[in-house]
């Protein structure tokens, strides 16, 4: 689908998760700009235009938006959102508002709308420091999730089960908070789903649904798996896709992809976080794609120049992605040679190895994905032996 005229589509950060979208840009037609603090990020190798800009910088990113009469600006980052907004504002350009960007981009602000529009969520106390939690700590009942309330990719993110544990958590998570702010919220008990969603013009699609894998054996959530479509009932399937259209508009977020990640519990569905861009992890760059037929990158692009998107789903596969760490590396490294030549094989990536604690998604060291017409067939080719079998 091209432009008739040459649409100019500015990209704010330029690492290995944006490259997608870059070369979705060119593959359309448009003419990518992208910015990032680092000039040597990978997508500035591939943009149209690369601007060593920091993806905060609202006005310098402004001032390239107008240098350069951009029609759309669009992000797949957590943080940048804010930027996106605040240039959306400003131009008079397709995108979320400022107000929505802050509560999506801060986990306090987002439990307060929430508890605003009287929607469920964890009980949760906002602290900056040790002494304050003293001062609630009759209140809490372990276990206990820390998180600062502006960090991505898990980071400073952990379980907690004791006093003590609390303490150097809360110390973590003050390490990754932007703002000097740390949550403490309840656990929730059941297991965990993102949904990818595309808003446009007030009307809310959920495309789909993913099955997430994190390792119970460790204090921390990180994700070890992907799997699209998650395994649920059509009633849960149905409270889901209501909860979250639910959750959208109550923050009023419009004109943008949407990654919702909640908790199916005995009170049914909770919200755990919303992000107003789309999934990482290769959810919907790869995985939503390969399930469904919709293109995700394609759609935002289209969202942020005012372009119809397209949503119909033309297939139903199965699609997953498997990560790769310090401890299953050898297991997987074999698991590759046997099945990177059989048909659902889609691609992988095998970093060099070293020994690393899994904190957070930085810490992976490759992963690979795959497509099955069926569940089974799918895990077959996910599942890998263990070293101690």
């Amino acid at each position: 689908m091209k432009g008739k005229k040459l649409k100019k589509v500015l990209i704010i950060g330029a690492g290995t998760m944006q490259i997608p979208v870059i070369e979705k840009c060119k593959e359309l037609g448009y003419e990518s700009i992208a910015t990032d603090a680092d000039k040597n990020a990978p997508g500035m190798q591939i943009a149209d235009i690369a601007l060593e800009i920091n993806t905060l910088d609202k006005t310098a990113t402004l001032d390239a938006a107008k240098k350069y009469k951009i029609d759309g600006i669009i992000t797949t980052s957590d943080y940048p959102v804010r930027t996106v907004a605040y240039v959306c504002e400003q131009l008079g350009l397709k995108g979320l508002s400022e107000d929505a960007a802050k509560t999506c981009t801060n986990k306090y602000l987002l439990r307060e709308n929430l508890s605003k529009h009287n929607i469920i969520c964890p009980k949760y106390w906002k602290i900056k420091d040790l002494h304050e939690v003293t001062l609630i700590e009759k209140k809490l009942l372990y276990p206990l999730i820390v998180k600062p309330v502006d960090s991505s990719a898990s980071r400073g993110v952990s379980k907690v089960s004791n006093y003590n544990q609390l303490e150097t958590a809360v110390k973590e998570a003050l390490v990754y908070s932007k703002s000097g702010d740390v949550i403490i919220e309840e656990f929730l008990e059941g297991p965990e789903y993102s949904v990818e969603s595309l808003t446009q013009n007030g009307k809310t699609i959920v495309i789909a649904i993913t099955e997430k894998t994190t390792d119970s054996s460790s204090s921390y959530f990180v994700e070890v798996r992907h799997i699209i479509p998650a395994n649920i009932t059509s009633r849960e399937e149905k409270e889901v896709k209501s909860l979250v259209k639910k959750v959208i508009k109550s923050i009023g977020l419009n004109n943008c992809g949407t990654h919702t990640e909640l908790k199916l519990t005995s009170k049914g569905p909770i919200i755990i976080e919303i992000g107003a861009r789309l999934g990482g992890d290769y959810i919907t760059s790869d995985l939503v794609p390969l399930s469904t037929d919709v293109n995700m990158l394609e759609n935002i692009i289209n969202i942020s120049i005012g372009h119809k998107i397209n949503t119909k789903i033309t297939k139903r596969n199965y699609a997953g992605v498997q990560f790769v760490n310090s401890e299953n590396y050898d297991s997987v490294k074999r698991h590759l040679e046997e099945i990177s030549l059989k048909s659902g094989f889609v691609r992988s990536e095998l970093k060099e190895y070293k020994k690393v604690e899994l904190k957070s998604s930085l810490d992976r060291l490759g992963y690979y994905i795959c497509t099955a017409k069926t569940r089974k067939k799918l895990l077959d080719l996910l599942n890998y032996k263990r070293n101690n079998l």
